[in-house]
């Protein structure tokens, strides 16, 4: 009798099919897996989209600008990205955020509320943030744009470079560098699924592809409304920050709690408050002649050794005027009357040993002057001193030195009614109530040169070394010292 020996043994497939439970113990890491990924895939897309919505209205002709300041806070913040919509003269109107061509800035932007109507149809703007209007009115025709779209924070980055703000470039570089890896981070998932399913055999196989079909369905499915869910959320919250891009430029808003001119100040947008005879922000980089940013149209002259020195255009890091000492000062094209209510402000920084004029007044325009009072001026020892002659040197010294290398801001002021009063950094530091008149000629404002002999204190030079900014002067009106402070805070 013969027989028939079968030898059943597992088939591959049954093999395959062992593999599923442990498939199924690494879920909860799966999971995690995907929803990081997808996160990180959201936030990616989503800044891209905002880079683009920021940028491609710029093939239609618009104008994208960066944000530089706080001058138009709480609606506008530093790193907003502004696109400007070109429009016809006759569509600009009170009310609107406008880009323009800097007045006291050639070659620069501005963007700034259309605050009210000047002479002969020109525009008066305002920054929201600032109590005063802008010095300088502006015509229909500078006018590049209206703010139609606002993007915010985009060009935050920008704001940091400008600011030297390098630790938050590399940190958030990194972070970016991180989100692209985590956005990688489930893509063995679905390679694994698709391999999965094309290895497993015809019979007991089948079973399993199902199965791992339905689960890479389930996976797709659920990456997609994670997906959705994160991008809604994500819009929603861009609209809620950015408050409305529309309601940003719809009308001027009320701060109430900003009393001062801001201190976000940049190369672009610097302007003077309180209305000075003439005012210098020695922005330029190169040349010989000083802007004058009142709007009077009174620029100074660099002569010898006076030139500019480039700043980073962040707060009290802006460009300023360098004066070497020997040669270097600044004269004024206009002769005024000499007045009893006057006020010198300026920012000082110097280590020098000897001295010199920061601001004064005389009866030369240049060269050896005949007379010369109010005085502003820096003795050996650093001490600042402020002085007039109605009939004899009556001056008021701080009793602190300020030749330590720092920037400092310094204002003084001779008023009719209150007499000589000396400020340092937002404080008074020394009056005279008794004193209230200055010599009565008609003469020039000079910066940093003229004689000092006989004055109180008399430097060794009469020229002064070291650097000056934001220099400005009131030739009728001595200011208050609120207004004194509220400039100090504004900054540089």
């Amino acid at each position: 009798m013969s027989t028939i020996d079968l030898k059943l043994r597992p088939t591959p497939a049954a093999t395959a099919s062992i593999t599923v439970p442990a498939g199924a113990s690494r879920s909860w890491l799966d999971w995690t897996r995907l929803t990081l990924g997808t996160a990180s895939r959201v936030v990616l897309y989503s800044l891209l989209g905002l880079m683009v919505y920021a940028a491609a209205p710029a093939a239609l002709g618009w104008s994208p600008t960066t944000v530089m300041t706080g001058s138009m806070e709480p609606r506008i913040h530093p790193g907003d990205v502004v696109v400007a919509k070109p429009v016809v003269a006759s569509e600009v109107h009170r009310g609107q955020v406008l880009l323009f061509d800097d007045p006291d800035q050639a070659g620069h932007l501005r963007l700034h509320r259309y605050h009210d109507n000047g002479q002969a149809g020109q525009i008066v703007t305002k920054g929201d943030a600032n109590p005063s209007a802008d010095s300088t009115p502006i015509d229909r025709s500078a006018v590049v744009g209206v703010g139609f779209l606002r993007v915010p924070y985009v060009g935050t980055p920008v704001v940091w470079a400008a600011n030297h703000q390098y630790g938050y470039l590399l940190v958030t570089g990194g972070l970016l560098v991180l989100v692209v890896l985590l956005s990688r981070g489930d893509r063995y998932l679905l390679r694994d699924e698709r391999a999965a399913s094309t290895t497993a055999t015809a019979s007991t196989g089948r079973r399993v592809q199902r199965r791992r079909e339905r689960r890479l369905r389930r996976l797709q499915t659920a990456g997609g409304a994670l997906g959705l869910a994160a991008i809604g959320g994500g819009l929603a919250l861009t609209l809620v920050v950015s408050g409305g891009s529309h309601a940003a430029f719809a009308a001027n808003v009320a701060n109430p709690t900003s009393k001062l001119t801001a201190g976000s100040y940049d190369c672009l947008a610097e302007t003077f408050a309180d209305a000075p005879s003439f005012a210098f922000a020695y922005g330029e980089t190169s040349g010989t002649t000083a802007a004058d940013s009142s709007g009077n149209a009174r620029p100074g002259t660099l002569v010898g050794g006076a030139s500019f020195a480039a700043g980073s255009c962040a707060v009290d890091d802006s460009p300023y005027l360098t004066l070497d000492g020997t040669s270097g000062q600044v004269t004024t094209p206009t002769s005024f009357t000499g007045s009893n209510n006057v006020t010198i402000e300026t920012w000082v920084k110097t280590k020098t040993t000897t001295g010199g004029e920061l601001v004064g007044f005389s009866n030369s325009q240049a060269g050896a002057p005949g007379n010369y009072d109010r005085h502003l001026y820096m003795t050996n020892a650093g001490k600042l001193v402020f002085g007039v002659y109605p009939s004899a040197v009556k001056t008021v010294v701080s009793p602190l030195s300020y030749n330590d290398g720092a920037w400092h801001h310094v204002v003084a002021t001779l008023s009719s009614t209150n007499g000589l009063a000396l400020y340092v950094d937002g404080k008074s530091v020394a009056t005279d109530t008794a004193t209230k008149s200055a010599q009565a000629y008609n003469g020039w404002w000079r910066i940093g040169q003229l004689p000092l002999s006989g004055w109180t204190s008399a430097p060794t030079s009469n020229y002064f070394a070291g650097s000056l900014d934001s220099t400005q002067v009131w030739n009728t009106v001595a200011l208050s010292a609120t207004q004194v402070a509220n400039h100090y805070r504004a900054g540089r």
